[in-house]
């Protein structure tokens, strides 16, 4: 939306929808870990933070991050305490949570290998997962939130 002044002319322009900040990175792990958690995942928190930071860092190789918007001039250091917007969080937690099974069927193949009872997909079928959505992010990266372009009342 346009903001104008007395003599009608546009002073600023401004996005319609203002963005929604979720949190941080380690916000969004703590939420997704006590996810997985419940359905019983074995990752650590870490091994999610570490998930996330991971494919932040391939998001932005296709996308500007909001929170590089708002810095200016400042460098951005993709770290457990980068924020992250609704609709960037959108396009990356599917990659993150193909990732995270990914770490999970690891896990489990490897605690078979010892003798265990494994639960779960298989390591290849969650790769194959992991490929297919990773693989659709850059694309979607391209995606911003809906805004208007403002013009001046005559």
């Amino acid at each position: 939306m346009a903001i104008l002044n007395p003599r009608h002319e546009v002073i600023a322009q401004g996005l319609d929808y203002p963005h929604v900040t979720l949190g941080t990175v380690a916000d969004l792990s703590a939420q997704l870990y006590l996810e997985l958690q419940g359905g019983g995942y074995s990752l650590l928190q870490v091994d999610i933070q570490q998930a996330i930071l991971l494919e932040v860092q391939y998001y932005s190789g296709w996308a500007v991050l909001e929170a590089q918007k708002k810095a200016a001039a400042i460098p951005v250091m993709i770290d457990q305490n980068l924020t992250i917007d609704a609709y960037e969080w959108s396009i990356i937690e599917p990659v993150v949570r193909a990732h995270c099974d990914l770490l999970q069927a690891r896990l489990v193949e490897g605690s078979r290998s010892l003798g265990g009872d494994g639960f779960g997909i298989q390591v290849s079928e969650a790769q194959q997962n992991y490929t297919m959505e990773r693989d659709k992010l850059p694309r979607l990266a391209f995606v911003a939130p809906p805004y208007t372009l403002g013009k001046s009342i005559a």
